[in-house]
């Protein structure tokens, strides 16, 4: 079954974001001891997507409100937050709403920046890492693949994603606003990592005169090497900082680097505090020619109605795709069994021939009997993939085990679990798990 749980910044803001996520590097380590540690481990594979706007977290699981309280757990243990806080925050769905997210995000249409370049490469690295460490499933293979594609489908098919826009390209344009270009100018970066290297490459485009970076955990040195910037020492820090135009805060440490003891301009001066877990102090704000803008000033719309309405058409498009592909897959059980079936009748045949007649005959007999056997299941192949498309892939099942004797009461129950995942309705408002499990126990109660 497929679950998605997340927590973004249009909804809890981002201070209330970050409280969430603070500590999101560990969690696939404690989902996975929790895991390991129920009694009936209800995970099956799981992948992590914690950036700037949002955590969300995919799951392959056995049973819905298991597999949800588990994460529950996971992220109360990582955040320091308490479980009901945490069940108030993360929104829960299944399904077709899980998939539908997915593709959304990876396609740049759930981000603060419409179309954003940054957050299909976030996507597909948070996947690489799950499926390297073995925490994938064909499920989740299956899901995060067609997200890709649809993302690229997005970006070269829509001006949606044409420009391949990036939420910090947006804020420099901000910036630029108001220390007018930033063309033979000074600018520091805080921070080596993916945030980081945008800045770099956005900067240098723009034909700045020097880049400064500095890290807080010492990496320095090893990004100016290779991003053509200068390192800067924390002894350094003060004085790059009062000679840039403008600084990009991206080290996300949570540790204060930048505050009103050590912010000085010579001019204006635009610090763009672009890391979830902030690298600014709130007093910086106070500082004479400092303008600091956050995430939450740079929100940008695509202003393209009939081309957001082309890119949710292709993740729609995307989403039956993938579920089509889900429906089949729950077939191939059946479909082996039947293949197995015809192919052992075939064998003992051959077999036969073989003790009365000799290999030569056999060999004859055999090339014929697989001739005969690929046009013999040709058509079954060919029925069973159109039924599983259309949602009748139950008719093919019950055929198979009529036929040829093949348990398929697995296969018919797949759809089933625990029966208390959410409806998939595309105009449902989102549930946070704490409001599923208070409609649970009102159904409880009248049950009862």
């Amino acid at each position: 079954m497929l679950i998605a749980l997340r927590a973004t910044h249009d909804r809890l803001g981002l201070d209330g974001l970050d409280r969430l996520a603070r500590g999101a590097e560990r969690l696939d380590a404690v989902i996975g001891e929790l895991n390991e540690e129920h009694p009936d481990q209800p995970l099956i594979g799981w992948v992590v997507i914690a950036t700037c706007n949002r955590l969300e977290i995919y799951l392959d699981a056995d049973r819905f409100h298991d597999a949800v309280d588990l994460v529950v757990r996971a992220v109360s243990h990582t955040s320091g937050l308490d479980e009901t806080t945490v069940a108030e925050s993360l929104v829960a769905d299944a399904g077709r709403s899980s998939a539908r997210q997915l593709f959304s995000v990876a396609s740049g249409l759930d981000s603060q920046v419409i179309g954003e370049a940054e957050i299909t490469g976030q996507v597909r690295t948070s996947f690489s890492e799950a499926l390297s460490e073995g925490r994938t499933t064909s499920l989740l293979n299956d899901l995060f693949q067609g997200a890709m594609r649809t993302a690229k489908k997005v970006t070269t098919s829509t001006r949606v994603g044409a420009a391949g826009r990036s939420s910090v390209a947006v804020a420099l344009d901000a910036a630029e606003g108001l220390v007018d270009s930033l063309r033979n100018r000074d600018a520091l970066i805080i921070g080596t990592g993916a945030m980081a290297r945008i800045a770099s490459a956005e900067l240098h485009r723009r034909r700045i005169a020097t880049l400064r970076v500095f890290s807080p955990s010492g990496r320095a040195p090893g990004f100016a090497d290779t991003h053509n910037a200068l390192p800067v020492t924390e002894e350094e820090l003060p004085a790059a900082i009062t000679r840039s135009s403008v600084i990009v805060a991206a080290s996300g440490g949570g540790t204060t680097v930048l505050s009103a003891d050590n912010v000085r301009a010579e001019g204006e001066l635009v610090i763009l505090d672009l890391a979830l877990h902030s690298d600014v102090d709130d007093s910086v704000a106070a500082v004479d020619r400092v303008h600091l803008l956050g995430l939450a000033d740079i929100t940008v719309e695509t202003g393209e109605t009939d081309e957001m309405e082309r890119a949710r058409g292709l993740v729609e498009d995307g989403v039956t795709r993938f579920e089509e592909r889900q429906r089949i897959r729950a077939m191939d059980p059946a479909v082996s069994a039947m293949r197995a079936s015809v192919r052992a009748e075939v064998t003992a045949e051959v077999e036969a021939v073989r003790a009365a007649r000799g290999d030569d005959a056999a060999e004859q007999v055999e090339r014929s009997l697989n001739r005969v056997y690929n046009r013999l299941l040709h058509s079954p192949m060919a029925r069973a993939q159109e039924l599983a498309r259309t949602g009748n892939g139950e008719k093919f099942l019950h055929a198979v085990h009529t036929i040829f004797g093949v348990d398929v009461s697995d296969q018919l129950s797949l759809s089933a679990s625990d029966g208390q995942a959410p409806s998939d309705d595309l105009h449902q408002p989102p549930m946070t798990v704490a409001q599923m499990n208070d409609a649970m126990k009102e159904v409880d109660a009248r049950v009862r």
